[in-house]
This record gives C-alpha cells, structure tokens and sequence, in this order.
C-alpha cells in the first residue's frame, strides 16, 4: 500500500476550515505524508518513551503486505484441518482477537467449503457451557487468541477445554488446540507444551484494534471460508 493509493477528499468545514487549513499547511511542512508510512512517531510525540511507545504499534500500516506471503501457508493449515476431520472451530479470546471473527462470522455466514465458527468472548458461565453443548469437542478446533500471551479470560477459557479434552483424548488433547499470539510470549511456551497442533506468531507491533488483517482476523476467516487472498488484495487496492 502506497500514499498515493488515498485518493484526494474535500471537505466543507465551515468555521473550523481556517483551523483546517492551518494544520495541512504544517503537515506539509512535516512532509507528514511521508513520515506516517516511514513509521515516524515523532510526528505525533517529541520525547523519546512516547515516541517508542508509538512505533511499538505501527505495524499494522505494513500488515497488508506481511501477510500476503503467509495466505498458502494459512490456506495449507484450513485444508490440513478438515482433512484431519474436524467439524466446528471455538475462537476464544477477549477485545480485538474476538471481534473480527464475530464481524466476519455475521457479515458472511456459512460459507461453502468452511467450518462452522462460534466465539467465546465472555466469562459468563452459562456462554462457556452453552459452547460446551453445542459443539461435538472431539471434531472441535480451538483457538485460543492472545496478543500478550498474558489474557486471562482466553487463556482460562483454553484451560478448560483442554482438560476436557483430556478427558477425551488423553495426551492427545492439543491436537485439537491452536494458539495465535506474540513471539516470545509465556503463551507460547504453554503451548508448546501441551503440543496444540499449531502456533501462529503474530505481529508484535501490530496492536490488538488493528489486528483484523494479521493472523487473529486471517485464520478465522480461512476457517470459515473466505478468500483471505482477495480479501487481502482489496485491502490493498
């Protein structure tokens, strides 16, 4: 994605036009343009630990293009799934690793060739054992989503269904579980303990709000169907 693929606006905004106007002129003169997609965070901040806090989460600006070389590997990890015969995915996770699967979910529905998608985003007990139910767990991928590693609610939520899961299928249980989250988080290594069937490392710098075209929106979206390819694409146009 380029400046230039922003196309030009014009707005009529009455007495806040010469306030406007005021703040385009100094943006030219900060060629902030420019700067934005550089990941300038001294564009927004002068003092060191604000700026560093700022370019922690300015990943997301490149997202598009990150995950454009990871669409084969994702689409290989759907088609490895069903062919493992699984039947339904739980996305469990809390804020910005839930609302994107519940947007997708309710904006496309049941697509042709994906899986059946609920989310578990709240503690209630009466959501987490309606999920229980409703769901055949033996044919159930799980997908616990933390950007920290450190959640409370998806982690406690993977905690549970993998005991239940042990009841099932002994030390086999992680074959039904999968983990998206931070490269070296705690989560990882829990993960990799239980041997959930995969890890998927996000993007540090990519922050929750804008993890829609990372791995927390992309693979429940390859799960449950959509052309994540073209998706992106458009993104991108």
């Amino acid at each position: 994605m380029t400046p230039s693929a922003i196309a030009p606006q014009t707005l009529l905004l009455g007495p806040f036009q010469p306030a406007a106007e005021a703040q385009l002129t100094r943006f030219k003169a900060q060629n902030f343009t420019t700067g934005f997609w550089q990941k300038q965070s001294d564009l927004w901040v002068s003092d060191a630990e604000g700026q560093q806090s700022i370019r922690s989460f300015m990943g997301w600006l490149r997202v598009v293009d990150e995950m454009l070389p990871a669409v084969s590997e994702i689409e290989q990890f759907v088609q490895d799934v069903k062919q493992a015969g699984f039947r339904h995915v739980v996305v469990m996770g809390m804020g910005g690793s839930s609302m994107t699967p519940i947007v997708l979910r309710q904006a496309f529905g049941q697509l042709a060739g994906g899986l059946p998608l609920s989310v578990l985003d709240t503690t209630n007990p009466g959501s987490v054992r309606e999920i229980e139910e409703a769901v055949p767990l033996a044919e159930t991928l799980f997908v616990v989503a933390s950007k920290s590693g450190t959640t409370a609610e998806p982690l406690a939520f993977g905690d549970y269904f993998y005991a239940r899961m042990q009841e099932l299928k002994g030390d086999k249980a992680g074959e039904n579980f999968v983990a998206i989250t931070d490269p070296g988080s705690q989560f990882v290594t829990q993960a990799t303990a239980q041997k959930y069937r995969r890890i998927f490392l996000n993007f540090a710098d990519v922050g929750g709000r804008f993890s829609a075209l990372s791995y927390f929106g992309l693979v429940p979206a390859a799960l449950l169907g959509i052309d994540i390819k073209t998706l992106l694409e458009r993104a991108q146009a």
